[in-house]
């Protein structure tokens, strides 16, 4: 209990609200004085926070949600800050209930090591509130009749959530996807009520938008796209790429659910969302918590091999390999091959991990089968 006491006061300590970047929470700050104000929401940057450059990208629900950081940045720092660390306990407890751990408070302490966390924090975002939303939903650590609810409110925010919408789908919950696909029409329909002009702009013009979010290849986009566009300049043909990661992702996530590996079904969708969405900022993957307790978990079952894996697919997190390559001012269009090995290696971890769990599922139906056989 101490531990967790703790845990939100040193986050505040350790990144400071009153003296942090936190540019992207500046984003979210600009976009809540936009919809208190009643100004366009996607444009409000240019007075409230013009230094930056970039403006809101997400649906206009969440700059509803966003909507009390309109007090001020130092509060906005604050509430952003206390409100990922005590994500952080909520996804630490998660993952050790589904995996029989004793404790959770050790994992989050732990994940304040990862580069993905580090990120979230220092640029004020709101990955971790996210994670822990759709964790305890699709874990099913929320009464049943609940389901579904906050994968369609994480879905409202932020879009990228919706893969677990189709998640639900293919893996035959059909209530809780009827659920999340209600829950998320009910936050355009709040949306639209709340600031009708912006979310038709949104959803007619911004969304189709693609340099509001920043240059597709700047290194920190470990998504497919991100990867391709440093390899070979931007082209349609990523979405080929996406759509073939996705289906194979989406069909390991099924097979890992049917063998009654849920955990393991949930980390590899999310993982695989963020390897087919447009930008997959380094700061996103926050995923790397529960898929590092995995990885560890599992690291000694399968010869020394497996614990070699888990061992250099964790310490790619923790040391933010990405960032020790060079970048900035187009930098990362002539990268050797072994620079653009080693910027990707958060995308390349993601499809380690879904081949990993398509071996978790061999391993289950033939543990299946000798059952059904003896």
């Amino acid at each position: 209990m101490l531990l967790a006491i703790i845990l939100p006061i040193l986050c505040l300590l350790r990144w400071h609200p009153w003296s942090a970047d936190m540019s992207d929470l500046g984003i979210y700050y600009a976009g809540a004085r936009g919809l208190v104000n009643g100004q366009d929401i996607y444009t409000a940057h240019l007075t409230y926070y013009p230094h930056i450059g970039l403006g809101f990208t997400y649906p206009p629900f969440a700059a509803l949600v966003f909507s009390p950081f309109a007090i001020g940045l130092p509060f906005a720092r604050t509430l952003v800050t206390i409100a990922s660390a005590l994500s952080l306990l909520v996804i630490g407890w998660a993952t050790a209930k589904k995996l029989g751990w004793s404790t959770g408070v050790l994992i989050a302490w732990a994940a304040l090591l990862f580069e993905p966390v580090q990120s979230t924090f220092r640029q004020g975002q709101i990955n971790l509130v996210l994670l822990a939303m759709l964790m305890v939903d699709l874990l099913g650590l929320i009464p049943r009749r609940y389901r579904g609810i906050l994968v369609g409110v994480a879905t409202g925010i932020k879009l990228t959530p919706g893969i677990f919408i189709v998640f639900l789908l293919i893996t035959k919950r059909y209530r809780e996807a009827l659920v999340a696909n209600l829950t998320t029409a009910l936050t355009m329909v709040i949306a639209f009520l709340v600031s009708p002009t912006s979310t038709i702009d949104f959803w007619t013009k911004y969304i189709f938008d693609p340099s509001r979010v920043g240059p597709p290849h700047y290194f920190s986009n470990q998504s497919l796209r991100g990867a391709l566009v440093r390899l070979t300049g931007d082209s349609p043909a990523w979405l080929l790429a996406a759509i073939i990661v996705a289906v194979t992702g989406l069909y390991v996530a099924r097979r890992l659910h049917e063998r009654g590996l849920g955990f393991e079904a949930v980390v590899v969708t999310g993982f695989t969302g963020l390897a087919v969405s447009p930008i997959s900022w380094t700061n996103h993957w926050v995923w790397a918590i529960p898929a590092a307790a995995l990885a560890w978990q599992n690291r000694g079952k399968l010869r020394s091999l497996r614990t070699a894996f888990s061992a250099t697919w964790i310490t790619i997190f923790l040391i933010g390999l990405p960032w020790w390559m060079p970048f900035g001012n187009d930098r990362e269009l002539h990268y050797t091959a072994v620079q653009s090995v080693l910027v990707n290696s958060y995308l390349l971890c993601a499809l380690a991990l879904v081949a990993f769990g398509y071996r978790l599922n061999s391993e289950a139906r033939i543990r299946y089968t000798c059952r059904l056989r003896s």
